[in-house]
């Protein structure tokens, strides 16, 4: 299963005060704290951590069909490598790990999340309301099925959780979309999906 997540650095800058009185232990393990605390850049540290604590988090709630309950310290990340550009790690949510890449600019984080590293997972990133991203994703998907994109409606199903439609049959809910401030985004995977549409 995955997930993905994305920051508008600027934004959260804005509108989240991280270093106002209690935030960091609500949100992050004593570990989690360690490692921004001791991070040169910490304000990126923060965002990088939450972001794949989401990003996780919508994979796990995919994986086990969960209403939308994120318990922040039920998961903990864990850094793997961290650039100026580039980060990967492991988040545990109860017991199940999931694998995460995020890419790191000055505007934005863009984590994706995968329980299994050969998901064969596709994210594209824009800088553009989410409406934007649904339509490229429907584009991407009806493509893959040979379909026209109008004959797909995106719906959500009684957790929330996205999935695509075909004559009102669920027919693709491997993907995974985000949205704040500036940018939005999605991640799919079409790998061993082989299922043929006409079967619907």
């Amino acid at each position: 299963m995955i997930g993905n997540d994305v920051v508008d650095l600027h934004l959260a800058a804005r509108e989240s005060n991280w270093r106002r009185k209690g935030f960091l232990e609500k949100v992050f393990t004593t570990a989690e704290q360690e490692i921004i605390s001791t991070s040169k850049d910490k304000d990126t540290t923060v965002w990088l951590l939450w972001s794949m604590k989401e990003a996780a988090y919508k994979a796990h709630q995919r994986a086990f069909n969960l209403p939308v309950k994120l318990n922040w310290l039920a998961q903990e990340c864990k850094l793997l490598t961290f650039s100026l550009e580039h980060a990967s790690g492991e988040v545990n949510v109860n017991g199940n790990l999931y694998f995460t890449t995020s890419k790191i600019t000055s505007e934005f984080i863009h984590t994706s999340a995968e329980k299994d590293r050969s998901s064969g997972a596709e994210n594209a990133i824009f800088e553009a309301p989410s409406s934007e991203a649904k339509a490229a994703l429907i584009k991407r998907v009806s493509g893959y099925f040979s379909l026209e994109p109008a004959q797909l409606q995106l719906e959500k199903d009684a957790f929330g959780m996205p999935f695509l439609s075909l004559s009102k049959t669920s027919i693709f809910d491997r993907f995974s979309l985000s949205g704040h401030g500036r940018f939005s985004t999605y991640i799919l995977s079409l790998i061993n999906c082989e299922t043929s549409v006409k079967q619907y």
